[in-house]
Formats: C-alpha cells, structure tokens, sequence
C-alpha cells in the first residue's frame, strides 16, 4: 500500500514539476518581454541612450522563450498566451509578417480563448502597418462597446489615426470628435483624441480650433508626454501665426512645470528658433552654444551646433567656421536627423570649395560651364540658397546660349523666380523665353505646364508617332511608315516629337533600307534644326563617324569563325540609338563591346542606406588613431569613408571617398572594428552601403 502511495505520490510531483517548468518558461518569456516594453519607453524620454537595438534584442529574447512553449509543451494553457506574446514581441520589431502569422494561428486553434478580442486589436495594428488597410478598418471595426468597452475605444481611435495617415484631414476629425460622443468625461482616451482633433485642425490651417481642441486636451488630464506635445503644439500654432511673443511665453511657461524640466533641451531650441524669426541672431546663439554645452553627446548638442553652422553659413558666409560646427554637430550624434544633415553640409561644403576652384582656373569660360552649373545646382537643392543659385545660372546662361544646358538653365531660373522668391512676372518671362528658343525640349513641356499652355502639336504629334509603332509592330512594310515619321517632323516642328521623328526616319534609311546619303541627308537635318536635343546630338556623332563606308567583304564562310566575330561597324551601333527609338527595331548586328571602361562605382548593385526602411545605427565606435607622422601639426581633421553594412551588423568594405591621405589607413582601421545595428528593409536585414565620417582629434 506504501508503495502505491509512494509512486502516485512521485506522478504527481512530475506532472507537477512539468507545469512548473512550462510555467516558468512562459512566465520568463513574459518578464522580457516586460523589460523590452519598459526600455523602449525609456528610449523616448530625453536624453535616453537607449536605442532600438536595445530593446529590440529583448524582445527577441521573448520570442525566443515563449517558442519554447510552442514547441516543447503544446498541451500547456499559455499556449495561446504564448502566440499572443510572440505576435505582439514581433509586431514591436517591426517583423510584422510574423505577428500577423502568430495572431492568425491563436484565432485559429483557439477560437473560445479569452484573448480573442485582444489579439484581433493587435492584428489590426499589424494590417496598418503592412499598409493593407481596408483589412485593418474591418478588424478594428469588429468591436462592440458593451463587451469590449476599452478594446471598442482603443480600436477606433486607431480608426481615426488612420484617416489622419492618409491625410484624410476632415474625416479623421470627424472620426476623432465621434469616438469623444462615446467616451465618459473621465476616460484617459480623451486627451488623445482631443489632440488628434487639435493637430488635424492645425494641418488645415485652423489655427484658432487647433487651440481650442489642444485647450481640451490639457482639460482631460493627459499623461506627461502628452501634456507636453499639446503645449509644443500650442507654442507651433502661435509661431505660424506669427505671435512669436506669444509662442515663447508658452515655451517658457512649459519649463516652469517640473515634470515637463525633462524637456529642458527641446524647449530651448524652439525659443532659438523663434528668435531666429525675430532676427535676434545673438539671443539665438546664446541659447544654442548654451544647449550644446549643457547635453553633449545628445541629439540636442547636434541640432545646436548644427543651427550655429547655419547661422554662419548664410548670415556671416563664413564657411570654414560653419564647416567646423557641422563637424561638431556630427561628432556629438551622428545618427541624429540634424547630424545626418551636418554630414551633408559638410559635404556639400567641401563640393562648392571644389567647384569653385576649378570654375576659376580655367581660362577658357566655356571649360568654366560644367562646375559654375554643378555650383548653382549646389546652391538651389543642397544649400537652400536661391539668390546664389540665380547670380550663378543668370552667369552660365550668359555663355550657354548655343550649348544643351541652356534650356535647363532657362527652366531653372523660371523654377527660383517662380517658387523661392515670388517673383510671377520674371518666372513667366524666362519660361516665354524656353518655349520660344528650344521649343523641342522636354524642359519646354515643363515650362507650358507652368503657364498653363496646351500644345496640341504635342498630342497630335504622338499620336502619329505611336500610330507607326503600332504598325511596325504589325509587320506593315518599312516604306509605308516613312511617310508619318516626314509628316511628324513636317507638320508639327516645334512639339517634342520632332526630332524623334526625323531621326526614326534617318534611322530607318540607314539600317532597315541601306539608303546610307538620304540617312546621311536627314541625319544633317536633325543636327541642323534640333541641335540642343538627344537626337541632334546622336546625330552629330554619326555623322563624324563612318556609316557611309562601304559594308566590308563577307568572310569566306568555309573558314572556321572565331568566337568573338567583329562586328558590322558600318550599322547603327545601338549605343548610338536612343532607347525609345531602338525599342521599334530587332538589331540585325551584334552590339559592339564597349571601347571604353565606365568609371568604377563604389555600391555594385547594394541598396543604399538612404533607401531603406530602416538604416544602419551604430552600436559601437572606436575612436581613431592620430597619426604619429602628423601629430606635430595638431590640426582636426574629418576623413569621409563609404562603409558596406553587412546584414550581421558587421562591415564588409570600406572606401575613402575623401579627406587627407595620410588619415587614410587610420580612418578606415577604425571603421572596421565599428559595430552596427544592421539596416532594414521589407521587414528583413539586408547589407547596404552608408557614408561615414570619421573625425580626427588633435593631440594634446
């Protein structure tokens, strides 16, 4: 009998210990996942270290301890506790394909579980995120207020989130203020439906609504993060209304309530701003040398010493200095929006010394075309200076009157009048100017557009132009389409399809007719009548070439050809055709190899950083070594590198794209030991290449 009671005694003590374990395995699945939410909490609060890598290894962590559940104790009752943890564990690492595998598979093996209605809250978010939102709307329209109270209110004011997403302005406040009618006075989700109804109101330019709604906002109670943005709101509705007084008496009053001081840093620099806008220049200054002394190392240190650089970039043209507080934004947080763009304005930087340079020591002005162009581009897109832009375009317009820039040229002088300085009567008139000297071009089409002129020669013209596509594509024989290419180029000169089709028709006698002199006579008519266009400048080419000699003897076909036959070089090579024109025939000779080698491109096909969903962040840096045989010279130097990031974190390659060459090997031993955060795309680390500059302390 004791031994009876001794082995049911020792069953249940294992079937015991077992639940214990499968217990404990979820229990610690859920305590990292925990941890991981109180992490990235903390990593939105100013000053935080914490960065996503952080948090989103211990989400990982979680994952990897509920699938234990999964997959050694599918009996357990956390089973679909566990599914839930994954999908939510998945979702908040942006691998949303799997969270919403995980939700399905728990709505699918446990249809009666309590966490049903949560669990089809999560997968809602998930749809939204994949962009497939019709799915996400019906999800979140499933829930009923009566059962599911707190899922009914969360779910639609995902709903109304959404309308605002998609810049459906009217509908998400409608949306917003419908979910308020639901809500009891009390409830903590109407401070951050108020908000949603205050910041859609401030994007229509509703200003005195918005400050109505961010006023509620702050009736309701709201948690501390919200309270805050609502108050920055408020100062950013006055600063667009230009009560900048008044905006930096809201900033102000935000650093008297002590559980907002955490904001110190980002308060300060919106009052810089603002005085910035009240061209009080040294208020400004002050404030910002002041937040970059105050948080260094810090996104903040970087946007202040960024904003300094601006300031002596185009108030003071004192580029060097700017070069040096661009170079102490990107040191204090490279991966920080302003220190990304501190690295492009040190870029951009050292491009116009170079431009510049080479602009002034040519002596021949036409050599000087190419880098005064490539300046005032510099000017226009990267350095938001238009008024320089201009002074160099109206300077490269003055010796580009027979060259192919100056219709684009034109078209961007029209562009700065039109869009940076307001100016309607001299955009129209540079635009006039495009239409009436380089009608062909596809700038010309730009320009129509920006004075609302229809050109029906256009229209007619490709209408034509495709009518004998279509016949070549049915077989019609070669002659018949001769005709419409003549009455194109005849019967509409001056629309875009002109010159495409006089070359066609060039083209067409050359290889398909063997007419070689009517080619060459209509080729002479392409280079006279467009030369500024693509075809007129092929044009030229070809008749420098020599498509007129005669076709060489046919090889004596009882002789073995080598493998690598020489090509007919009296034909059309397809280099020479432009590629909608090639499109229209089957080449009858083997493309030629290309005589030369293009210019090495350091990338091979990788994505770059700038195009992913997420790019690379760096995890550890290692400072560099200054060199010994400089060290004497003392002088801080920057070298920029170009960094292939492995999807491991890893790096594959660096290049030196530039920087002084005795920094070289120093600069690049120290980016191989970095560490990163690989990039991500499409839900999936991918290698890809980052710039990178490395800075180079000066020896006490």
């Amino acid at each position: 009998m004791s031994r009876l009671i001794y082995i049911t005694s020792l069953c249940f003590l294992c079937l015991a210990s077992c639940k214990s374990v499968y217990y404990n395995t979820f229990y610690n699945a859920k305590q990292q996942y925990s941890i991981a939410e109180q992490k990235r909490v903390e990593s939105e609060t100013p000053g935080s270290r914490i960065t996503p890598a952080t948090y989103n290894a211990l989400y990982q962590r979680a994952i990897l301890k509920a699938s234990i559940v999964l997959k050694y104790f599918p009996d357990s009752k956390w089973f679909d506790d566990s599914l839930l943890l994954i999908g939510k564990a998945s979702y908040w690492r942006k691998d949303y394909t799997e969270s919403l595998t995980k939700f399905q598979e728990l709505q699918k093996l446990f249809p009666q579980s309590e966490l049903i209605p949560e669990t089809r809250y999560w997968q809602g978010l998930a749809l939204w995120a994949m962009n497939r939102t019709n799915e996400a709307r019906a999800t979140f329209s499933l829930f009923d207020k009566k059962t599911d109270p707190e899922l009914y209110g969360l779910s639609n004011l995902a709903l109304a989130e959404m309308e605002a997403s998609q810049g459906n302005r009217e509908n998400a406040i409608i949306s917003y203020k419908a979910l308020l009618e639901t809500l009891d006075k009390k409830h903590k989700l109407r401070a951050r439906a108020w908000q949603g109804v205050g910041n859609n109101l401030l994007e229509l330019n509703r200003y005195d609504e918005a400050l109505e709604a961010y006023e509620n906002v702050l009736k309701s109670k709201p948690e501390t993060r919200t309270n805050f943005e609502t108050r920055v709101k408020i100062g950013e509705t006055l600063e667009r209304q230009q009560k900048y007084d008044e905006a930096l008496d809201t900033y102000q009053k935000i650093l008297k309530i002590k559980r907002l001081r955490i904001y110190e840093a980002e308060i300060r620099l919106k009052q810089a701003r603002i005085y910035q806008l009240k061209k009080q220049s040294e208020t400004a200054e002050e404030i910002y040398s002041d937040v970059g002394k105050k948080y260094p190392r810090s996104k903040y240190s970087a946007e202040a010493f960024y904003r300094l650089g601006l300031i002596e970039q185009k108030s003071r043209r004192n580029l060097e200095k700017a070069k040096e507080l661009f170079e102490k934004a990107v040191r204090e947080d490279r991966s920080s929006d302003e220190g990304k763009l501190a690295l492009q304005r040190q870029k951009d930087l050292v491009a116009l010394e170079r431009y510049t340079k080479q602009a002034e020591k040519v002596e021949d002005p036409q050599k000087a075309l190419g880098p005064l162009f490539d300046l005032a581009e510099l000017y226009l897109f990267n350095l938001g200076e238009p008024d320089s832009a201009l002074s160099i375009y109206q300077r490269v317009l003055s010796l580009t009157d027979t060259t192919d820039l100056a219709p684009k040229v034109h078209y961007a002088i029209g562009l700065i009048y039109a869009d940076s300085l307001k100016n309607e009567t001299a955009a129209r008139e540079h635009f006039q100017q495009l239409l009436d000297q380089h009608p062909n071009t596809p700038y010309a089409a730009e320009a129509r557009t920006r004075l609302n002129q229809k050109h029906a020669d256009d229209d007619l013209a490709k209408t034509q132009f495709l009518q004998a596509e279509n016949l070549i594509a049915e077989g019609t024989s070669t002659r018949d389409i001769l005709p419409i290419y003549r009455q194109i180029a005849d019967e509409y000169p001056n629309s875009l399809f002109a010159p495409k089709a006089l070359f066609a028709l060039a083209w067409t006698y050359e290889n398909d007719l063997d007419e070689r002199e009517q080619a060459k006579t209509i080729y002479e008519q392409v280079q006279e009548r467009y030369p500024l266009t693509q075809y007129g400048k092929i044009a030229t080419d070809k008749l420098k070439g020599k498509f007129l000699d005669p076709p060489p003897e046919p090889a004596d076909s009882t002789q073995t050809q080598p493998s690598e036959a020489q090509p007919d070089t009296t034909r059309s090579e397809t280099t020479d055709i432009p590629s909608d024109i090639s499109k229209l025939r089957t080449q009858k000779t083997p493309s030629p190899k290309p005589a030369f080698k293009p210019d090495v491109i350091i990338g091979g096909g990788i994505m770059e950083a700038v195009d992913a969903d997420e790019e690379p962040q760096i995890l550890e840096e290692i400072e560099p070594e200054y060199p010994e045989e400089v060290r004497a010279e003392g002088k801080p130097v920057t070298v920029f590198l170009r960094l292939l990031i492995l999807k491991n974190g890893n790096v594959g390659e660096v290049h030196v794209t530039s920087g002084p060459e005795l920094f070289h090997s120093a600069a690049m031993e120290a980016a191989k030991q970095y560490t990163f955060e690989p990039g991500i795309h499409e839900d999936a680390p991918r290698d890809m290449w980052i710039d990178l500059s490395i800075y180079f302390e000066p020896p006490e």
